[in-house]
């Protein structure tokens, strides 16, 4: 059912300026804070002015050296639930192929042009376009902005912020800015990086006996990998499906007349809530010493990256808050479930917290691409989206 918008729902909407957001998301765009860089420094900075601005209070801790995350708070909050508002700070490298500079945001057609302008720098400044227009509002709790650094590759800003943040069971839930086409997501799977070397023998390739190849142990490997594929299939998750492999780069050898005296697969495991990769890694390692490999062979399995999974009940109050707020701005109600990882997984993970993600701009067709753009109308909804979700929650 549509809850229509009250008149003071439709006064606090009526503050936000698309302009100004187009302004604030065309500045962090011309900050480029890629990753791979490690240097997020810049695009904090013009986002923490951007706070202050709208009469936020601003803190900035780094994470690492020149990479931190931003916490920005409405002032006056009363001693209430705390609501959440997530994004991060760096985008992937623009690479090659750009009609234009890819860090000078340009206005083509209805969409905004630039790297980042869906993943998501149009989502940071609609929330502090939407936090600006709650700054004079009186609400029953407080709203709490986290920037974190790291979001492309390792996770790094989110794990020293929950880390940081400690248990607190006092939080309605936390809304996730990433590009969801404006559809709330309540559910996604998370991801993991892994490293599987495996060392053999050199010898003549005309005498492989003398050695062992390690691209031959690696065969054994894969069909593990494969096996224990078939087997999640056997155990989807209701919503996300099933927990995957894929092997995405394998690498090993010295010459066709050598016998490969080492191999290196790099290897992509997406987790179902509550899976913990580590587990899963000592499995994997499990099945692989059940073997029957040469004695001169050896196998070490390292995870080298983890987005942890999350998930939000369908009738969890904070989803059908959201999808309550999507029905009544005109926009689709009806919860998704997610491909993709984010750091809403730490959240749920590490401190109990519920998260929504919904956010402007699509993942699948703008996110991560030459000519990346997000549409000009959708940073105002999207504002609009984040300050009646807040006022609802906390009202």
């Amino acid at each position: 059912m549509t809850v229509p918008l009250t008149d003071g729902e439709e006064a606090l909407l009526a503050r936000l300026s698309l302009p100004q957001i187009v302004d604030l998301t065309t500045a962090l765009i011309a900050e480029p804070s890629e990753n791979p860089g490690g240097d997020e420094a810049s695009t904090v900075a013009v986002l923490a002015e951007a706070c202050h601005r709208a009469g936020l209070s601003v803190e900035v801790v780094e994470a690492a050296p020149g990479r931190p995350n931003l916490v920005a708070t409405l002032p006056g909050g009363s001693d209430g639930p705390t609501l959440l508002f997530l994004g991060h700070s760096d985008v992937v490298p623009a690479g090659t192929g750009w009609s234009g500079d890819p860090f000078a945001a340009r206005i083509v057609g209805d969409r905004l042009v630039g790297r980042g302008a869906t993943d998501m720098k149009g989502g940071l400044a609609a929330i502090v376009a939407a936090m600006g227009a709650l700054a004079d509002t009186e609400l029953a709790g407080r709203v709490e902005f986290v920037c974190t650094a790291d979001e492309e590759a390792g996770g790094l800003g989110a794990r020293e912020y929950v880390a940081a943040r400690g248990a607190d069971a006092d939080v309605v839930g936390c809304i996730v800015a990433e590009p969801t086409g404006l559809r709330a997501v309540h559910a996604g799977r998370g991801t993991a990086n892994i490293d599987i070397a495996i060392t053999g023998k050199a010898a003549h390739s005309g005498r492989p006996q003398d050695g062992c190849s390690a691209i031959a142990v690696a065969g054994q490997v894969l069909s593990v990998i494969a096996d224990d594929g078939q087997r999640l299939v056997q155990r989807p998750h209701p919503e996300l499906g099933p927990a995957t492999w894929n092997v995405g780069t394998i690498v090993g050898g010295q010459g066709i007349n050598v016998v490969a005296a080492d191999c290196r697969l790099g290897v992509d495991r997406r987790l179902l809530p509550d899976e913990d990769i580590a587990a899963v890694a000592d499995d994997l390692r499990g099945r692989i010493d059940e073997l029957d490999l040469p004695g001169q062979a050896s196998v070490t399995v390292t995870v080298d990256s983890e987005t942890p999974a999350f998930a939000t009940a369908l009738d969890d109050p904070l989803t059908v808050g959201v999808c309550e707020a999507l029905a009544s701005l005109g926009l689709d109600p009806v919860p998704q479930v997610w491909s993709a990882a984010c750091d809403a997984g730490f959240l749920h993970r590490d401190l109990g917290i519920r998260s929504i993600v919904v956010g402007p701009g699509d993942i699948n067709t703008q996110a991560h691409q030459v000519d990346e753009s997000v549409v000009v109308d959708d940073l105002l909804a999207a504002a609009k989206l984040y300050a009646l979700i807040a006022f609802r929650l906390l009202r």
